[in-house]
This record gives C-alpha cells, sequence and structure tokens, in this order.
C-alpha cells in the first residue's frame, strides 16, 4: 500500500480540506438564509435558500468521499471514487454561480468558498496521479 494510503485519513490535508469546504458552506449557507436548518432551506420558496441548501449537502459528500478513497482496496476503485468526489466539487462550484445569480450579495464569501474549492480542485488531481503512479 502507498503512503498515500497507509497514513491516517483524518490527518491527510486533502481529508482536512474537504471538512473545511463543509464548514465554510455551512456557515455561509446559514448566513445566506439567515440561520434555517437545512430542511428549511431544501423546502423555502427563495431559490437562494434552496441553492444554500444545495451547497451544503454536496459540500457534505466531500469529506467520506476522500475517506471511502483511501479506503479503497484497489486502484480502479479509487479512481472510480475519486471522480465521484470530482463530480461533487464541480456541483459546488455550479452551486456558488447560483447562489450569486440568486441575489447573494455576500460575493466575498463566495470567491474565498471557489478558491477552496479550487484548491481542493487541485488536491484531488494530485492524488489522482500518484493514485495511478502506485
Amino acid at each position: 500500500m502507498s503512503q498515500a494510503f497507509s497514513q491516517n485519513t483524518y490527518q491527510m490535508p486533502v481529508y482536512r480540506k474537504a471538512l473545511e469546504i463543509f464548514k465554510l458552506s455551512r456557515a455561509m449557507a446559514v448566513h445566506f438564509t439567515q440561520d434555517k436548518n437545512v430542511i428549511e432551506m431544501g423546502f423555502a420558496a427563495s431559490p437562494k435558500d434552496r441553492y444554500a441548501g444545495d451547497l451544503i449537502t454536496e459540500s457534505l459528500q466531500l469529506a467520506p468521499g476522500v475517506a471511502a478513497v483511501a479506503a479503497a482496496k484497489n486502484s480502479g476503485s479509487r479512481l472510480e471514487r475519486i471522480r465521484n468526489i470530482r463530480k461533487a466539487s464541480k456541483s459546488l462550484k455550479l452551486h456558488c454561480k447560483n447562489l450569486e445569480f440568486s441575489g447573494v450579495r455576500e460575493s466575498e464569501f463566495l470567491t474565498l468558498l471557489k478558491k477552496e474549492i479550487q484548491i481542493f480542485d487541485k488536491m484531488i488531481a494530485d492524488w489522482m496521479q500518484q493514485i495511478r503512479k502506485a
């Protein structure tokens, strides 16, 4: 087993970055929706509230996805799980755009989140290269 998979998952920088993205997404969504919970966001009349809920739901998939990659037994399974993480990341970017178009005034928060997602994407791409070489 390669070095990337033998270390404790919780100590992996990519896992920690996934957690940061979730925490940031959650804090932003709560702020944008005036402290609604995720279920209220999903059923809200406001598109902004629904997009904020989608942001939380999608970001919640990243850390477990990273853990699943780390626990996978073979490189094919790891690569497939990374593809799923990349899809979630792409959806997060779309939700950020939707929030911008829905009238969120605090665009600096969205800019910060997009920057963090970009860093995460780079980390995932680097990890994918390591898996392919293993």
